[in-house]
């Protein structure tokens, strides 16, 4: 035991430590942090994980040997703890008799059951509140009256917000109505819920299409009980409702009212064509289609006509889409144009068209031949097979990606005739070319002609636009690369698609300016090379200059149950103290409270306490007025893995032991306990094996001869949610006391399993050599008995072999075999 003490001592300084060492037992400042597989001890020394809860004091302090699984615990862990049982470091409860950390003593929480952990306990303060004050739970502060259950968190044990009457409300407006005026705007009114608290809740306004599922929203950035819309299409019928934002909730409601916007401006009439009837003079007779969108139903249609070289126009009404022009003179060029006409007013104007009143003569229309088309181009040519002269043409292009618009790129050309290339199209569209002449006695017919592109249509952008300031709106989309881009914003629908303003960027996001105190539309889409289809449209308003969004917001320090925020105030030198809400979302219990800080200071820095180990949450800072809000999410630190995580074999079953993590871990929650999970390298899988409140866990079934990695680590009682950093331990079943005789067993087994197999194949393969060698010297044998016989001599009695030259007289030293026979094996002699 004493040289285990001093190796633990002497661990300190010489790594690894030696059981030889002698060095006696004395306070050694140790290292800040020990070896992997290493434990520290509370003095700051080290002791090898093994050394850990085996029932000696390895560690000056004994910390070593504190908080550790008893034999009766693993074997009963019911079994209540006997009186004088609990250590230095524990508290003992009577009533059921039992021992709980130190650090559980007073802390605001009865643990034992009689609640005697939590009894004589010194106060904090002798704070005394007055009469217009509360005093908080705690005692440790006073707060004014009206600061009680007004939504913030003003003491530090939040009992100024609990058993609030309030705090289940649910604010809905009431009495909501609307009306619309002759502009096109709808306006709506409501009263304001009761007991809301106008300084720190605002309204949004949320509407759809019927038919539609998708809400979407307008932040009105106000607590006036009315707002206008600018922003919907005309002669449309809408769902609308208006919910209360307060700080850190949004009172949802399902209550709506159906409007109907009222009729806009109808397109301009399509192909106006004129001609002249063959029994009558000074007739001009008209007709054209109705416009693509009327945008409310069509009254009637406004006629105008004006001679050539007159700047006054006359008018006549048409119940239908034609119309007779009488009383006119003869051999006279007039110019004619068309609008259709709603409750709103008179829409756009046609195309002009010019005739002259020429009785018999009529003009043709002229001829469109499509000489070739692509994806992103189409040719053509014109001609007029006429003697009239022919000054130039006008073609017309019209394509629509959507319901809401008909596109539209016109062209003029001199000359009796053309050939043009139309580019910057767009693939798979379908395409409408309408082509007139230009005459010296007027405007022909028209002609069509329809193509579609050849290719993939591309799809439309995804756009995203949000004011960041009093008139600047950030937009940002995803789309093809490589293009030209274009955004389009105005302050009504039909602005948006009749008389938009438009900037262009190679980019994917863009700050535009705009003016101050404005509801906009905004879309966005590819320009060049090619006219794309657009974004849905995007409305945006404007943020008044009292509720500008903190800047800056960022974290200064992040700790287990803290976090330390900082940010900067809206405006450069606040000239007042600005009352600031924060709000925390904890994203995993989705629960959510807020505070208040009030500071003239430019930069507010603010610490948020009583937070979660390991939690995740949504931090909101904002003016107390509802302003816009600056956003961050941060997650805390995780507790620290447990300490000393050993393994034990039994016949059966393993256990695995740990260090409690409440003695180093003051956050820690005995209550949320461990997770424990194993890694099967034989199998590559990754299994649950459950939780415990103690500190070991029996694991059963295990496989021979499988290597397996444990991890322990904190839990916490909310969604599964892993809170703690883990402790791993490498498993070797091979190093770690099992059956040496089973594990032999198993393993002559796989060896027998791989080397029969190989000898097998080994003695096969001699077998082959030897008999292929056999048959070889067989044949051999044949070949040279038959070439001795043919030259065995019976007058000599022997063979007389030559190189097959004539050996010459001198033949004493030729080889010669002398009696054999066929059936002999004959001898050579040298």
């Amino acid at each position: 035991m004493i040289s285990r003490l001093a190796a633990a001592q002497s661990c300190a300084c010489h790594w690894p430590p030696s059981a030889d060492s002698h060095i006696l037992p004395f306070s050694t400042p140790g290292p800040s942090t020990c070896l992997p597989n290493y434990y520290r001890c509370s003095s700051g020394t080290c002791v090898m994980d093994t050394w850990v809860c085996d029932g000696y004091r390895d560690c000056a302090d004994g910390s070593d040997e504190e908080a550790c699984p008893s034999l009766a615990n693993v074997t009963a862990a019911s079994t209540p703890t006997q009186l004088g049982r609990c250590d230095r470091f524990e508290f003992e409860c009577h009533q059921p008799k039992k021992c709980i950390p130190n650090w559980k003593r007073c802390d605001g929480h009865q643990d034992c059951q009689d609640g005697r952990d939590e009894a004589n306990c010194p106060t904090h303060s002798t704070l005394t509140c007055m009469s217009r004050e509360f005093q908080c739970e705690d005692g440790e502060a006073c707060i004014v009256l009206s600061e009680r259950c007004d939504g913030f968190l003003d003491c530090s044990d939040e009992s100024d917000e609990k058993a609030c009457s309030d705090e289940l409300t649910v604010y809905k407006v009431q009495n909501l109505q609307w009306t619309a005026d002759f502009s096109g705007d709808v306006t709506l009114t409501w009263m304001r819920p009761k007991k809301m608290p106008s300084a720190s809740c605002v309204y949004n306004v949320y509407y759809r299409v019927v038919g539609e599922s998708i809400w979407k929203t307008l932040e009105t950035h106000s607590n006036k009980t009315n707002t206008v819309l600018k922003v919907l299409k005309p002669d449309t019928t809408y769902q609308v409702k208006v919910q209360v934002q307060c700080l850190s909730k949004a009172h949802n409601t399902n209550d709506f009212v159906t409007l109907r916007t009222p009729e806009g401006l109808p397109d301009a009439p399509r192909n106006l064509q004129l001609s002249l009837p063959r029994e009558a003079e000074g007739v001009i007779v008209g007709h054209w289609a109705p416009p693509i969108h009327t945008h409310g139903l069509i009254r009637e249609y406004i006629v105008e006509y004006s001679r050539s070289g007159s700047k006054m126009w006359a008018s006549q009404r048409a119940a239908s889409n034609f119309t007779e022009i009488k009383n006119l003179l003869v051999n006279t060029l007039y110019t004619v144009r068309v609008a259709a006409v709603t409750s709103r007013g008179i829409g756009n104007w046609s195309d002009s068209k010019s005739i002259t009143t020429i009785k018999g003569k009529v003009i043709p229309p002229p001829d469109i031949h499509i000489d070739s088309y692509g994806e992103n181009y189409l040719s053509f040519t014109l001609t007029m097979e006429s003697d009239i002269k022919v000054n130039g043409y006008v073609v017309n292009l019209f394509w629509a990606f959507d319901t809401h618009k008909q596109e539209r790129r016109t062209l003029n050309f001199r000359g009796s005739i053309l050939s043009h290339k139309v580019g910057n199209l767009t693939a798979h569209t379908s395409y409408e070319i309408s082509a007139w002449a230009k005459t010296d006695l007027g405007d022909s017919p028209l002609a069509f002609e329809h193509v579609m592109t050849r290719g993939v249509r591309p799809s439309a952008p995804s756009l995203k636009a949000k004011a960041i300031n009093q008139t600047a709106v950030e937009c940002t989309w995803t789309g093809p690369r490589n293009v030209v881009c274009g955004i389009f914003y105005a302050t009504s629908f039909l602005d948006l698609y009749r008389n938009p303003k438009s900037l262009t960027t190679s980019l994917h996001n863009k700050t535009v300016i705009v003016s101050k105190d404005e509801q906009y539309l905004f879309l966005v889409r590819v320009v060049v090379p090619y006219q794309g289809p657009s974004s849905d449209y995007v409305v945006v308003k404007m943020i008044p200059d009292s509720r500008l969004p903190p800047r800056h917001l960022h974290v200064v320090h992040t700790g287990k149950t803290s976090v330390v925020i900082k940010w900067e105030s809206p405006y450069d030198s606040p000239d007042q103290d600005l009352l600031y809400a924060i709000a925390v979302k904890d994203l995993i219990r989705k629960t959510d409270r807020s505070y208040k800080v009030k500071s003239r200071n430019s930069t507010v820095e603010y610490t948020l306490n009583k937070l979660e180990p390991g939690g995740k949450y949504h931090i909101i800072v904002q003016l107390g007025n509802m302003s816009k809000d600056s956003s961050i999410k941060i997650t805390t630190v995780s507790l620290s893995a447990p300490d000393a995580l050993k393994i034990t074999t039994e016949n059966d079953h393993v256990l695995l032991f740990w260090k409690s993590l409440a003695l180093k871990e003051k956050h820690f929650n005995e209550s949320r306990g461990y997770e424990i999970h194993m890694f099967d390298s034989a199998m590559n899988i990754t299994a649950y094996l459950g939780n415990t409140t103690d500190n070991f866990f029996k694991i059963s079934n295990l496989k021979m001869g499988h290597n397996y990695t444990f991890t322990v680590q904190a839990r916490c009682l909310f969604g599964s949610q892993i809170c703690g950093e883990p402790a791993i331990l490498l498993y070797d079943e091979l190093g770690s006391g099992a059956d040496a005789s089973a594990t032999q067993a198993a393993r002559s087994t796989d060896v027998a399993a791989v080397v029969v197999p190989i000898l097998f194949l080994i003695l096969l393969s001699l077998g082959v050599g030897f008999a292929i060698l056999y048959t070889k010297h067989r044949r051999l044998q044949s070949s040279f008995t038959a070439f001795a016989n043919s030259h065995y001599s019976s007058r000599l009695g022997s063979a007389i072999f030559s190189s097959g030259d004539d050996l010459g007289e001198d033949d004493e030293d030729a080889p010669m075999i002398t009696g054999f026979s066929d059936d002999d094996v004959p001898m050579v002699i040298a």
